[in-house]
């Protein structure tokens, strides 16, 4: 119910806003456990900031993931502080009910989402701006957990706060991040995919091979086939955990607008956000999550072709990464799979996606679906065509459904 859901009364912001209260609020986002609203300052001196963005989380024992996900953008900023919103505050406060909430201020970044503006954009700037963002991940590629600068704010940040996760980040060997939780091994991420991607009925199974340490992933599917993960392959996943987003979709991505020498304007990248979903994993990993994102929180095809193209070469061309991008996929494409068949709607809508967009798998892990060239030039999505295809897709399964 709409009065039951989480908002930011006076008394919160009393003690968010120690010094200043705010002039207005506008909520993006907001339930029963959670908010995220943007705060407006008067604008003098005393305020670097005049804008910032609150997310207010309620506590609970499951939220060991707060701190963490600070803790991530932190490290983040230090390596690329152009691109990371600068986290100013983190801490509790209880509302006028006294029920308590974790909360953090971030800065505002200005600009536009790639979202919106990507198809306004000539080829050329969209090629600059997905070369800067590849530039940025590379920097971020190159951080490791066992980095000391980066244990050095591990610790600043959760020692205090989540004793508890930050022993296990000290653990040889682990790594992972706060929607995963700390992982102790390679089974331990396959484990994760799966308790993410979980239905209520198994759509394919992980199993140990007999006589060996090695593990096998079958899908309930025939057709999708199945695949063998060996132990030494798995092995290797930890030392090769670097620092990743996995969440670079077209909203999470900030564009300016900025004049060019010819007097034209240009847009340029400004701002990476959300990185509730960042940690140290394989480089593999972050590629294999952009194949998951189209029809969804990607509808723009051709930033999807163009990102893939280079991240794809910040990916070591290893068996461990293979193995792993083989893995993702097999297990992904067997839960769409059992969706499909239960008639669920927004599978089928990636399903009529990806057709109408004339995208096949390539033979390749590292490419993920791709356009082969006899298809013609692509045409790519309106925000009207996207809607139209979405209630074509509804009005059929409704359809089916009586």
């Amino acid at each position: 119910m709409a009065d039951r859901d989480v908002t930011p009364d006076d008394s919160l912001l009393k003690q968010i806003f120690t010094t200043n209260q705010p002039e207005t609020i506008s909520i993006f986002l907001q339930n029963w456990d959670k908010c995220v609203f943007k705060a407006e300052f008067p604008r003098d001196g005393e305020h670097r900031h005049s804008t910032c963005v609150v997310r207010l989380e309620a506590e609970n024992k499951n939220l060991q993931t707060f701190t963490t996900i600070a803790s991530m953008q932190q490290i983040a900023a230090t390596i690329i502080p152009d691109l990371v919103p600068q986290t100013l505050q983190v801490g509790k406060a209880k509302n006028a009910q006294r029920r308590m909430f974790h909360f953090s201020v971030i800065e505002l970044v200005d600009g536009d989402l790639l979202e919106d503006v990507w198809q306004q954009m000539s080829a050329e700037e969209q090629s600059s701006v997905v070369a800067e963002l590849v530039k940025a991940l590379e920097k971020l590629h190159s951080v490791r957990l066992s980095d000391k600068w980066v244990k050095e704010i591990l610790d600043k940040m959760l020692r205090e706060e989540s004793d508890g996760i930050m022993k296990g980040f000290e653990q040889p060997g682990a790594f992972g991040g706060p929607h995963t939780g700390f992982l102790n091994g390679g089974p331990a991420l396959l484990d994760s995919i799966m308790a993410r991607r979980k239905l209520n009925k198994p759509f394919c199974t992980i199993e140990p091979i007999v006589g060996s340490q090695d593990v096998g992933i079958q899908s309930s599917f025939k057709e999708l086939g199945s695949t063998v993960i060996n132990k030494s392959d798995m092995d290797k996943w930890p030392g090769e955990a670097v620092l990743c987003h996995n969440d670079l979709n077209p909203r999470n991505i900030i564009l300016q607008a900025c004049a060019s020498s010819g007097g034209l304007s240009k847009h340029k990248l400004v701002g990476i956000i959300d990185w509730e979903l960042a940690g140290f994993y394989p480089a593999s990993y972050e590629l294999s999550l952009q194949d998951t994102y189209l029809s969804g929180a990607n509808r723009h095809v051709s930033f999807y072709l163009l990102l893939k193209e280079h991240m794809k070469d910040l990916v070591p061309r290893s068996s461990s990464q293979i193995v792993l991008l083989q893995a993702m996929e097999l297990i992904f494409e067997s839960q769409q799979r059992y969706l499909i068949d239960g008639n669920n709607i927004p599978a089928h809508i990636r399903k009529r996606f990806l057709e109408s967009s004339k995208l096949a798998r390539d033979n390749d892990p590292y490419v993920g679906w791709t356009r082969v060239p006899q298809d013609g030039p692509f045409s790519e999505y309106s925000s009207a065509a996207i809607q139209q295809l979405e209630d074509n897709v509804v009005e059929e399964i409704i359809a089916k459904r009586s």
